[in-house]
């Protein structure tokens, strides 16, 4: 039994001229879409593959965040090192407490108000209150009064 009596015996041989016109087309429709999907599986490949250029533009994006924080938090460490110095050392009254507490307290204001003068272009404002006392440094006395 051959392939021609098969076609014969099903009534293929009335369409086998229209399958054997529309065969090229149907090859070519085959190319193109596996052309089609392999191209954009090459296209997704190479975006995944630049997926670590992000990672890395973002590594210096925060980077860049946590040194403009840790600028920031330069004066509150001042005051916690101020804070924990006080809690070390036995005072005699409240009085220098408060002393050094205010104290601190106006140099962090003043600290910011010198970076805002300074984001501004302005000059730095002198750092001298109503009393006409200017707070240079804190430092820690070594005198029992």
């Amino acid at each position: 039994m051959n392939l021609k009596t098969v076609f014969l015996a099903s009534k293929w041989d009335e369409h086998w001229e229209k399958v054997a016109e529309a065969m090229p087309e149907a090859v070519s429709n085959t190319v193109i879409g596996i052309v089609v999907v392999f191209g954009a599986l090459l296209f997704f490949s190479f975006v995944i593959s630049m997926l670590k250029y992000v990672n890395a533009a973002e590594n210096k994006k925060a980077a860049k965040k946590e040194a403009k924080a840790e600028e920031k938090a330069l004066p509150m460490t001042a005051i916690e090192n101020t804070v924990a110095q006080i809690e070390e050392e036995e005072l005699c009254n409240d009085a220098e407490l408060v002393a050094v507490i205010t104290a601190a307290i106006y140099e962090y204001e003043a600290a910011a108000a010198a970076a805002q003068a300074q984001a501004q272009g302005l000059p730095a404002p002198v750092r001298t209150n109503q009393n006409g006392l200017v707070v240079r440094s804190i430092r820690r006395a070594r005198c029992n009064w």
